[in-house]
């Protein structure tokens, strides 16, 4: 028996190494919990999922009325049936601006993540790699906007661009190869449409709808990233598949696990 409990607080915790996505949780979270924001964005949209649920079901409920009152009724000036119909056509009406919300609820969670995960990432990285900046003011105030992934050089001049941001530091600091494949395609993808929703709302200009919508076959975007409702044939509205979601969710868990590889390797 022993008195020390130092000698036993990590008896045979040996046997449970850190995984690759803790240890990169750990590196970048300083003052931040971005697992338990992993957790809240996962909850939030399993609700709204439920909740287009509810509304799909609603509609199919309806349908089996309408299809069983057509084949006792032979009245189809029926007041009965038109007032179904009528309700039917307000139920679809609601389940378009309800998937756009929440459309717009997924994409208002996961852009701002990912970007604060990676704008994180490079700030903890810089620590490493210019740990005396803090000497030189001058120095400082550059190495801030060098290490902003958020910023490019662009002509000569300082501009927004977020995914070349992201890659031109994944090279410098030799992260590259530790990132998803295509990552850029995904979040190229996600922030275009971020920017529409945000700036344009559920219900964008015809200019702005069908840019997008070339957007996507040039870029040669998977089609079953977006979902769109149409008014004559035309594309109205867009939305994140539920599969994009789900892609861009696993997205993070593999960039916080190639992260956590390079740290590995770093032994950092």
């Amino acid at each position: 028996m022993t008195d020390d409990w130092g000698d036993l607080a990590g008896k045979g915790f040996e046997l449970f190494p850190i995984s690759r996505m803790d240890r990169a949780l750990s590196f970048i979270e300083e003052d931040r919990d971005l697992q338990a924001q992993l957790y809240a964005i996962r909850g939030a949209l399993k609700r709204s999922k439920a909740v287009e649920a509810e509304i799909i079901e609603k509609i199919r409920n309806m349908d089996i009325e309408i299809d069983s009152y057509h084949r006792d009724s032979d009245n189809f000036e029926d007041h009965a049936m038109m007032h179904m119909e009528d309700f039917r056509g307000d139920l679809l009406q609601r389940s378009v601006y309800s998937d756009a919300a929440n459309s717009m609820s997924a994409v208002g969670m996961l852009a701002p993540f990912i970007e604060s995960l990676f704008v994180a990432l490079f700030e903890e990285l810089r620590k490493i790699a210019v740990p005396n900046a803090q000497a030189d003011p001058r120095s400082q105030a550059l190495q801030t906007l060098y290490w902003n992934p958020q910023l490019v050089i662009k002509n000569g001049e300082i501009g927004n661009d977020l995914v070349r941001g992201i890659q031109e530091l994944a090279k410098v600091v030799g992260l590259e190869p530790f990132l998803p494949n295509r990552y850029d395609e995904t979040l190229t993808a996600l922030f275009a449409y971020r920017n529409n929703m945000f700036h344009n709302g559920f219900e964008w200009p015809n200019d702005k709808v069908e840019r997008f919508q070339s957007r996507i076959q040039n870029k040669h975007w998977p089609s079953t990233w977006f979902q769109h409702s149409s008014k004559n044939d035309v594309p109205w509205i867009y939305y994140m598949s539920e599969e994009f979601i789900q892609h861009c969710l696993k997205l993070i868990d593999q960039v916080l696990d190639g992260v956590g590889e390079y740290l590995e390797e770093r032994d950092a």
